[in-house]
Parts: C-alpha cells; structure tokens; sequence
C-alpha cells in the first residue's frame, strides 16, 4: 500500500512539473534597443511568470539593466564596460518598464509578465491570424485564415484578466474597442481547435 501512494504521488509530482514549463528571451541590449528595434534588439518583449529574460551587450560603453519606478518588479544591473549579461526570472503578473541609465534615451523597453499558460499553444494548435491598426483607439480588425469562419477574439490586460470577450466571423470581423482602457494586452483567438495571440496596444 505504501509503495502504491509513493508511486501516485510520483507520478503526480511529475506531470505537475513537466506542465510547468518555462522560456527563456534573449535581448541584444545595446544602442538602439528599443520597442521598435527587430530580432533579439526588441527591447519590449511578452512572457509568463516563471519566465527568464537574458540581456546581453557585447558593445563598449557603460550600460546597465535598471528597472522604472513604476515598474511591477524591481531590478537593476552592474554596469558593465566592454560587454556583459543579466538575467533574471520574472514571479508576478504585471508590465516591467526599465531603462539603461546612461542611455534612457534609446535603450529602453517593456516586459509584460502574463499569467502561466496564455502564450503555452502547441504548434498544432495554432492559429495564425492578422490583426490591424495596431496600435487602435476604437475599432480592430481581425482577419481570421482561409477555412476559418468563426471565432470568439478575448482581451487580457497586463494583469491577466480578461478584459473583453467578442465573437467574430469571416465576414464580420470588426470589433469596438472603446471599452477598453489605454494599455497593453495579449489578445487571443480561440477556435474549436485552434488558439492564437499577438499583442495588442490600445491608444
């Protein structure tokens, strides 16, 4: 009997940790890192709680890693002078803003923390779609993929709560959005069995 609940509670303990899986972001953090830099030079960057962001600078001149005031989390870096690393794991839902400190300028970015589980979506089950204008003060388009005729379009703020919940279809597929508070949030569309997010920014 003994042997039977350590063996149940193994196997517990192993499906609960392979279901928590994390991810690791890697930022090239230098001159120019900003929110509208491509590749790993994009400084704003979605993850889930428990997630790892690793900036790397690789260019001379004093930089650091410094989290805003408001910022939900608080960090900061050495500085490091021909190159260097930080990296740390993030633990509670919420938008970090941060900053290097010589260079608040044109080395900055946001990294927004979402609950576990909104960005885990197997390859399978994943559903492309196109979403514009984006950034919008009123009204989004969603643009589901050929064969797609039905969908149900969920807003969750920075905080993970589902902000707003719309149906749309191929052939209506405008949404209000004016209920919407300014901000950042991670939009899903869900299918029968499909689900895909982007980030959306209501201005």
């Amino acid at each position: 009997m003994v042997k039977k609940l350590l063996f149940i509670l193994l196997l517990t303990l192993s499906i609960h940790l392979v279901a928590q899986t994390t991810q690791t972001v890697t930022i090239d953090w230098g001159r120019n890192s900003t929110p509208s830099a491509t590749g790993n030079a994009n400084a704003s960057r979605t993850i889930e709680v428990g997630d790892t962001v690793i900036w790397n600078w690789y260019s001379s001149g004093s930089h650091n890693v410094k989290s805003k005031d408001s910022s939900n989390e608080s960090f900061e870096s050495a500085y490091f002078q021909n190159g260097g690393s930080y990296e740390r794991i993030f633990t509670s839902v919420g938008a970090n803003e941060y900053i290097c400190s010589p260079h608040a300028g044109d080395m900055f970015g946001t990294i927004t923390v979402v609950a576990e589980g909104v960005l885990s979506i197997s390859e399978a089950n994943l559903l492309k779609f196109e979403m514009f204008p984006n950034p919008a003060s009123d009204k989004v388009t969603i643009q589901l993929p050929s064969g797609t005729e039905k969908a149900t379009v969920q807003f969750y703020d920075y905080l993970g709560r589902l902000a707003l919940t719309k149906k749309v279809t191929s052939a209506k597929n405008i949404l209000e959005v004016n209920s919407l508070s300014k901000g950042v949030y991670m939009l899903k569309v869900v299918t029968e069995d499909k689900v895909g997010s982007q980030k959306f920014i209501k201005k």
